[in-house]
């Protein structure tokens, strides 16, 4: 026992070593502040950033603050630097230079939905043929919860992200899964959540699209792969006209 307690708090130590406990620094700040105007639009692709004497004196920060913030962006794959200048890089060339989290980030409405509906039926059609009995009763436990708090739309939102998660798990395909985890969370936020705070009263979408998870389980359970393929993609239509449907409304 003394032996185990030894090794514990010697990993608590090494652990103690990762804690992070000092706030951002300005040039993560200005970083965050900048990436925010390039995803925004609020700059535009192609733009190229003043002169770094200039600019520092704009911002009021060091040389060293500004090209240390460059440093995480041009990391992250926003902008290239260059003897001739900084610059923001145009779509198109993050896109072909296989920067998906860049992408991700940039991606508008549209591009995020044709990309969910291209990969999400895929990953639903693999987990149908995948699944066993472990998983299909884990499924099924969580297709419950999302009944069972369906009158409250952000635990609702919580038990959905965790139902479609776990389908794309059972794909069991990593590239599938860790594509499709990268963009839910923005999926989620700028689709889902805004479907369901827009209205007052939702309960008619939330009764049919609870309707769908279970046609979706049942397909899913029995491995008819194809057909699970195919609601997968009309439960994401059904999420895709509702958004459309209130924002003409509104």
């Amino acid at each position: 026992m003394g032996i185990k307690r030894e090794v514990r708090m010697e990993k608590e130590k090494l652990f103690d070593k990762l804690v992070i406990n000092e706030i951002k620094t300005q040039s993560d700040f200005l970083a965050d502040k900048i990436k925010e105007m390039i995803v925004s639009r609020e700059l535009d692709d192609g733009f190229v950033f003043p002169n770094e004497n200039e600019f520092c004196k704009k911002l009021n920060v060091s040389r060293s603050t500004l090209r240390e913030a460059y440093k995480i962006l041009d990391t992250q794959g926003f902008i290239r630097r260059t003897k001739h200048g900084t610059y923001i890089k145009c779509r198109e060339d993050i896109a072909k230079q296989g920067n998906f989290m860049a992408s991700l980030e940039l991606a508008d409405n549209r591009e995020l939905i044709e990309f969910v509906c291209a990969l999400e039926p895929e990953a639903v059609f693999l987990a149908a043929k995948n699944i066993d009995e472990e998983g299909i009763t884990r499924l099924e436990a969580l297709m419950n919860e999302c009944e069972e708090v369906a009158d409250n739309w952000r635990e609702l939102l919580v038990k959905n992200y965790e139902f479609h998660a776990y389908i794309r798990s059972l794909a069991n395909n990593n590239l599938i899964t860790s594509a499709l985890t990268a963009y839910y969370d923005i999926f989620n936020q700028q689709i889902i959540e805004n479907i369901y705070s827009r209205s007052t009263d939702t309960s008619a979408f939330r009764k049919e699209s609870l309707q769908q998870h279970r046609e979706l389980f049942h397909a899913i359970k029995n491995h008819e792969a194809e057909k699970a393929k195919n609601i997968a993609y009309d439960h994401l239509s059904y999420d895709i006209y509702e958004l459309q449907f209130k924002t003409s409304k509104n």
